[in-house]
């Protein structure tokens, strides 16, 4: 139990780890971001109210040293009624700058012409919408009156018309009407014309809703060469097919991925929530164009929207434990964020119908502190340590970052909002870690329908031996049954014959009495011995096999000459020979005592027994060879190995019997009714040579002998 709280206490700390490290890696990437993407005036050379552009800058930001023409319309422009040349006899501004409060703050060196300040705005009615209105004049010469410049204002409020040299060059951000919401498909440029000394004469002309606090442009106007002006036109857009590729790869992806979830609402929870996100980026980046007003207070209500539902997304992933449900606070959290939300929406639309300075600002950083302090007492206080902690962790990171940098509300020189970095991240993670998940349990289903098929084939060939071994062993028991009934009548019949013997013995001593001389009561008394010895032997050779087999026997292994074991054998055989016509011939190598490592006395036994064996089963002109040698002598010794041969021209097995001379019991047919024994020696012979780790093999044809042929390991080489 401890080494799993220890190891539970190793993965948290791990998880806080990696959550720490994430927080640092989006910190230095919001960092820079926003510090390479943000527009700088590139200080270009201005003489005499005109910006001169070099013929080696392929792209420019002009913002400051600008003229501003308040109440001016592009419906004045169009009629005529204002012109580039007479806007000196009107109000405007000079040395003006652009700055995020658009022409409510022209920046600390702003000059007022003909007016003191800020004229009051003149308000213009058309189709029944009321806007405020102005224009802003630029003078530029390029260097290279041959090369085409576009012109793009990465941030604004209000609907841009742009003239050049007294041409209408269009709507930025639109392709028909002053009104018409149109879906465009890229950053939208208008391209530059100069006359023929290389000049443009610009007016900016800008449309906006009188509750913006902030009309007109936010962002400086950037002059990119035609060299690289389609790089930032194509790369936006295709910054937003990315994210668009990514949610449509989540919800195809998670569509037949929940086929197998038990709660459905965590998926649809999430194509909410990119939904959501998705939308906020479309319109914040005039992928979607609506007027000023409408694109502010949706994106707040997009904003408020997304962060509740993040919260409604993390919550879904916990099981509610006993402490909320049994705490009514904390088992209505997601109820309150949500309530607080719609509270907010409510009363910005009601209350707030005019946006200033401090709203949305204000609303939208004290609900993202809300949100962010409720997550995480959920995850930490309640759910600390759960399998989704960190997952949730990582999901409310992303988010923190994605409001931040959407209150910051950078555009930037590509027209990539920094925030939608920290989506493309929260998306990529959250399918990177779904389908880590997912590939990890199907290679356990994989890997568990692998081990069921090996398990229930290992199960059937199991049965299958088990069957088979049944079978064997049936067949066994019938085979030993039998050999049981052998042995039983061989065992009866030779116990019987030394038992009649020395009964008989007993019987004619008994009855004799004094009749008898002392050399025949000698005599028959030795014989008594000779028959209780021969029963003895029997019961012995039962006894040892006994044992054998059932490794109650213990081993004393050593270091045992092959040579100097056979040499003693056979002298003490040849002497029982004597007399006879039967040859016992021993071939051992003269210069090599042939070390094994075995028992002295139960390898006698095996040779002992062989070479009897031998001997019994033999003609009276009978030749025993006993042979031993080491084959593989140039080789290393763990590739030798010592070999023994006991060959007679006896009688001979028959070659169908030959498998089953080690059997228990087992005596071949023709090994004849004179030379009685139990069929244990060969199986004693067996035991021990296995013992050994040894083999033993038999060679043998009818009428012409038998060759017994052991192989054993060497210990060592005699030198």
């Amino acid at each position: 139990m401890g080494s799993q709280n220890n190891k539970g206490k190793k993965d948290i700390s791990k998880q806080l780890l990696l959550a720490l490290l994430f927080i640092l890696a989006c910190t230095f990437l919001s960092i820079q971001i926003n510090r390479s993407n943000r527009s700088k005036d590139s200080g270009i050379p201005y003489e005499n109210g005109i910006h001169i552009v070099s013929a080696t800058q392929e792209s420019v930001n002009i913002g400051k040293d600008l003229v501003f023409v308040p109440n001016i319309d592009y419906e004045d422009i169009d009629s005529g009624a204002f012109t580039y040349d007479n806007y000196e006899d009107l109000p405007y501004a000079s040395n003006v700058s652009v700055t995020y409060g658009g022409w409510n703050d022209l920046g600390d060196d702003v000059v007022w012409h003909n007016s003191i300040g800020m004229p009051e705005a003149r308000q213009i009615t058309r189709d029944g919408k009321v806007k405020n209105c102005g224009t802003y004049l630029m003078t530029i010469r390029f260097e290279d009156p041959d090369m085409t410049y576009y012109m793009s204002i990465p941030d604004s409020n209000g609907l841009i018309k742009v003239y050049c040299n007294n041409s209408d060059l269009g709507f930025l951000w639109r392709r028909t009407g002053e009104w018409n919401n149109t879906l465009t498909l890229g950053y939208s440029y208008v391209p530059i014309i100069p006359d023929a000394d290389g000049t443009a004469r610009i007016m900016i002309s800008i449309s906006t809703n009188v509750k913006i606090y902030n009309p007109g442009m936010l962002a400086m106007p950037s002059f990119v060469a035609s060299t690289s002006a389609m790089k930032l036109v194509v790369f936006p857009a295709l910054w937003t097919m990315i994210q668009l590729i990514l949610f449509l790869f989540i919800l195809i992806g998670g569509l037949l991925i929940s086929r197998t979830f038990k709660n459905k609402l965590i998926f649809y929870l999430l194509i909410a929530l990119e939904l959501l996100a998705l939308s906020y980026t479309l319109i914040d980046s005039n992928f979607i164009v609506v007027n000023s007003y409408t694109k502010a207070l949706a994106k707040f209500v997009l904003f408020i929207a997304l962060n509740s539902m993040v919260f409604i997304y993390i919550d879904s992933y916990f099981v509610p434990t006993d402490k909320q449900k049994k705490s009514i606070v904390l088992n209505t959290l997601p109820v309150i964020v949500v309530a607080s939300a719609v509270i907010l929406i409510v009363w910005a639309i009601i209350s707030q119908p005019e946006f200033n300075l401090y709203f949305p600002l204000v609303p939208e950083i004290i609900f993202v502190m809300f949100v962010a302090i409720l997550t995480g007492f959920n995850m930490v206080v309640i759910h600390y340590g759960e399998d989704w902690s960190f997952f949730a962790s990582i999901i409310e990171i992303s988010q923190i970052f994605f409001s931040v940098n959407a209150i910051n509300d950078i555009k930037g020189i590509y027209n990539i909002p920094t925030y939608s970095v920290f989506m493309v991240i929260a998306n990529l993670t959250l399918e990177f870690y779904f389908i880590s998940r997912y590939v990890i349990q199907a290679r356990k289903l994989e890997d568990t329908m692998e081990r069921m098929q090996f398990l229930v084939h290992e199960k059937t060939m199991r049965i299958s031996e088990i069957n088979k071994d049944l079978f064997n062993t049936n067949k066994k028991l019938m085979e030993n049954e039998q050999a049981r009934k052998n042995v039983l009548s061989n065992v009866s019949h030779d116990l019987r014959t030394p038992i009649t013997a020395i009964r008989g013995y007993a019987e004619m001593i008994l009855s004799s009495g004094d009749r008898l001389t002392d050399s025949q009561k000698e005599n028959y008394l030795r014989n008594i011995i000779r028959r209780s010895e021969q029963m003895e032997r029997i019961i012995s050779d039962i006894v040892e096999l006994t044992r054998l087999e059932s490794d109650a026997t213990e081993f004393q292994f050593t270091d045992l000459s092959i040579s100097e074991l056979l040499d003693e054998i056979c002298i003490m055989y040849e002497a029982d020979l004597e007399g006879t016509s039967k040859q016992l011939i021993l071939d051992i190598p003269e210069n090599d005592l042939l070390f094994v490592k075995a028992d002295p006395k139960k390898l006698s036994r095996v040779f002992e027994n062989l070479i009897s064996n031998a001997i019994n089963y033999t003609y009276e002109e009978a030749k025993i060879t006993v042979k031993a040698w080491r084959e593989g002598a140039d080789k290393d010794l763990s590739k030798q190995t010592i070999n023994i041969d006991i060959e007679d021209n006896g009688i001979g097995i028959p070659e169908a019997e030959i498998p089953m001379v080690f059997d228990r019991f087992y005596r071949a047919k023709n090994s004849g009714k004179n030379i009685k024994g139990t069929g244990i020696g060969l199986s004693i012979v067996k035991t021990i040579i296995d013992r050994h780790d040894a083999k033993i093999s038999v060679e043998s044809e009818i009428g012409k002998g038998t060759v017994f042929h052991i192989i054993m390991k060497p210990s060592y080489r005699e030198s």
